[in-house]
């Protein structure tokens, strides 16, 4: 069947050919020639079209685009750099100076979120920055933009420059790394016994020290005790610090600065300044080194709290974001080398001087040392006192509270004049503090003194001190305190 089927279609065909007529000699003419000219053409490859980047800033300049911006600050007279309104901010003047640019509008203004606003990291009361990063959506093409947005904000704040970034950038969550420094005067780190002035200079072996305790730091540790609002078993409370070191000392407004820099992944409220509060108290001798290890286990540790002074941020790391994105073509990478010497210059002529300044006028560190005794350095629970010279397992000081009090006061005062010592009662009595404990033995005359100028309130039928002195001294009451402050103005 097949067969046949397939003869008839030959058969078919032989007689189709047969009635087709003969080509014409010009037309295989035509035929070959064309033959020829297909054997000599040889098709040639597509060239391949590079694409050209896309320049950071082109397109609507009405649009707003995502971009990491540069920023510094002195944090003095600021309650930190988060929004927090009715308190003055950081982000508050920054947002106000966009707005004022018509770089973001009233609707971001009031909620920044719907713009992705974000700060890579966060700075508490009057702590500053020399560098600083935030992300956010706005407008980009601004004719003189950094120009007019300086004379906008305060002299202690200064925007640098902003790079285009990807969309979905958050100058938080992908910053690998934050580095902070703390300048602190030198005579901090001199030992409790030691008398000190304003010439005083640290030595080799006291900076050895210094970061000899600085390295205990480094690692991965639970930092609860070095916060608040923050329980041991929670996992936010280990943190990892990459490297803690002191530097050499110079001299400023006639004191003797060190600086000291901790870079880590991430820190926590009073994270640093806590850590340096410690170290202080183990150089100067009030406590041991294994108050770190107690420190990072679970109960609640008795940890002193550095002035917030000396802290400043210093530098910012994208490392991840730069590797994934930095090098594509279209997004520049997160890093301001070109922005040194100007950061630089911010820093030593609105930060560092503020700093030299309110030591050497307001003696902050001065003031703070003189409170260092009060703490335990142990388990709050066990409301014990564990001194330098007294061991973990001993229940014994080899120095009283007295002593040690007195001890401190040497250290920290020169000589104080009748009339500042009268001062010093007053105050304390303003504070309901004043008790048998406060007065030395011999401090008769100057409470004489106190007690004739009239600070004498009663609480009932007894009163504060008695006019033969030496007798107990008791507790001063609320009403005390509001005589003396009017004695003081007087």
């Amino acid at each position: 069947m097949i067969k046949r089927t397939i003869q008839r279609l030959h058969n078919s065909i032989a007689a189709i050919m047969s009635n087709l007529p003969a080509p014409s000699p010009d037309c295989l003419k035509r035929k070959t020639e064309d033959q020829k000219d297909d054997a000599e053409f040889v098709p040639k490859k597509s060239k391949t079209i590079k694409k050209e980047p896309v320049p950071q800033m082109q397109g609507n300049p009405n649009a707003k685009r995502k971009v990491a911006v540069l920023i510094a600050y002195n944090g003095k007279g600021y309650h930190g750099i988060q929004r927090n309104p009715p308190y003055p901010s950081i982000e508050e003047e920054i947002l106000k100076a966009l707005l004022a640019l018509k770089a973001i509008t009233q609707e971001h203004y009031d909620k920044p979120s719907s713009i992705g606003f974000q700060r890579a990291a966060r700075t508490d009361k009057h702590v500053s920055a020399a560098s600083n990063i935030l992300s956010l959506k706005m407008v980009t093409n601004i004719e003189n933009f950094l120009d007019e947005v300086n004379a906008i904000l305060p002299n202690q704040i200064k925007i640098f420059g902003f790079k285009r970034t990807t969309k979905g950038f958050d100058c938080k969550t992908q910053c690998t790394g934050r580095t902070y420094m703390y300048v602190l005067p030198t005579y901090a780190l001199a030992p409790v016994e030691t008398v000190v002035t304003d010439q005083y200079r640290v030595t080799d072996e006291v900076l050895a020290r210094v970061n000899e305790i600085l390295k205990l730091y480094i690692g991965t540790h639970n930092f609860h005790n070095f916060t608040s609002g923050i329980k041991p078993t929670e996992r936010r409370a280990y943190r990892y610090i990459i490297s803690f070191e002191c530097g050499k000392p110079f001299v400023r407004e006639g004191l003797e600065f060190v600086t000291c820099k901790v870079r880590g992944q991430s820190f926590m409220l009073h994270h640093i300044r806590k850590m340096i509060g410690l170290m202080i108290a183990i150089v100067k001798g009030y406590c041991k080194d294994d108050v770190l290890q107690l420190s990072w286990g679970p109960e609640k540790v008795d940890v002193p709290k550095a002035p917030g002074l000396g802290l400043l941020l210093d530098e910012l790391y994208f490392d991840g974001y730069n590797k994934k994105w930095g090098r594509d073509g279209l997004h520049e990478p997160i890093e301001w080398s070109d922005y040194e010497d100007e950061l630089e210059k911010f820093k030593e002529e609105y930060i560092l001087p503020e700093i030299y300044k309110g030591e050497k006028n307001d003696r902050v560190m001065w003031d703070w040392l003189k409170t260092l005794h009060m703490h335990s350095f142990d388990v709050e629970s066990k409301n014990t006192r564990r001194h330098r010279n007294q061991s973990p397992d001993s229940g014994e000081n080899t120095l009283d509270a007295g002593d040690e009090v007195e001890a401190q006061e040497k250290v920290l005062k020169p000589p104080k004049t009748d009339s500042e010592s009268t001062d010093d009662l007053v105050s304390i009595a303003e504070q309901g503090e004043l008790t048998k404990e406060t007065v030395s033995d011999n401090s008769t005359e100057k409470i004489r003194g106190a007690l004739e100028s009239g600070c004498t309130k009663t609480m009932g039928d007894n009163s504060v001190l008695d006019s033969e002195v030496g007798q107990e001294v008791q507790e001063v009451n609320q009403e005390s305190a509001s005589e003396c402050q009017k004695l003081g103005q007087r």
